[in-house]
């Protein structure tokens, strides 16, 4: 077999690991938000091998996927290869746990790095990552997956740690490493359905979300997230109860993550976590998790036929 018909042969595969996240203030009412990355996360491979431009996938929305691979790989390349994709996914969709972001991060960061070596490497925030988000954000606001691109929720997923972002301006405020202790509690409430989000664009309520995104801006995330919490179960109509018995149990921090209906809790207590999953298990589906300060991570390899 000539180098020609060995290169028509072969086919580049990328998997990616990413992570989810957990709100700490909604991005919705102001355009800035805070998010924390969390140990739940996905795996994604892309397969690009010569072919006629077709794009499949094995779940998800195919124009959303399609959006995204088309922003990032050339006309020129795409209409001689076919790209499938293949979506492993521990976190819960639909609950605000940040699973498209999680997704849409790991897909667009699988397919440059098919088409730029350079991708693979340092941990700190670089361009080239930026580039990558930058990409998923746009591709969710097309695609009207999310109001506002969720550049907050991206910025957590892929990077880890606490971040503090202007989503409108896809600026970075503030990122931190979070305490590799944190537990992570997470509830799927019973019955309890997702409103429309804009309800969150109330304009009364808007100073007080800007009073929780400078609690956050000081670093007192948990005070931040409580804050969060009280606002988004009034405008959302999500049971309050189910934040305050978090609280009562010794959570540092608890409220609603991202549009619900999710409930989360933070503590640095394994016990304590035990104790808030113990009374929330009587409302629905319980999941423990961790802070994750862990960067999305990238292989690439070629295999023949």
């Amino acid at each position: 077999m000539d180098s020609m018909a060995r290169a028509d042969s072969s086919a580049r595969i990328a998997m990616v690991k990413m992570h989810g996240a957990i709100s700490i203030v909604n991005a919705i009412p102001t355009g800035k938000g805070s998010t924390l990355g969390i140990g739940l996360g996905v795996n994604v491979a892309v397969r690009m091998g010569h072919g006629e431009g077709r794009i499949v996938s094995n779940t998800g929305d195919a124009v959303f996927i399609h959006n995204i691979i088309k922003r990032i790989i050339p006309d020129d390349m795409l209409k001689h290869k076919d790209i499938a994709v293949e979506i492993r996914s521990r976190i819960p969709m639909g609950y605000g746990l940040k699973s498209s972001s999680a997704v849409s991060n790991a897909i667009a960061l699988a397919c440059y790095s098919l088409v730029d070596d350079n991708m693979e490497g340092s941990d700190d925030i670089t361009a080239r990552d930026l580039k990558v988000i930058d990409a998923a954000v746009s591709a969710s606001i097309e695609s009207k997956v999310s109001i506002t691109g969720a550049f907050d929720d991206a910025c957590a997923c892929y990077f880890g740690g606490i971040f503090i972002t202007d989503n409108h301006a896809r600026r970075i405020i503030k990122h931190e490493k979070v305490d590799d202790r944190i537990e992570v509690v997470i509830l799927l409430p019973m019955g309890v359905k997702r409103s429309d989000p804009m309800r969150l664009r109330h304009p009364m309520l808007v100073e007080h979300f800007n009073h929780a995104l400078r609690l956050a801006e000081d670093g007192r995330y948990w005070d931040a997230m409580v804050l969060n919490g009280v606002l988004i179960s009034s405008l959302l109509s999500i049971p309050y109860n189910l934040v305050l018995d978090a609280l009562e149990q010794g959570a540092l921090a608890a409220g609603i993550s991202g549009n619900g209906p999710a409930v989360t809790a933070i503590t640095d207590s394994e016990s304590k976590a035990k104790d808030i999953a113990s009374v929330w298990q009587n409302y629905g589906e319980v999941i423990r998790s961790k802070a994750s300060n862990e960067k999305a991570r990238v292989t690439v390899s070629i295999v023949e036929g």
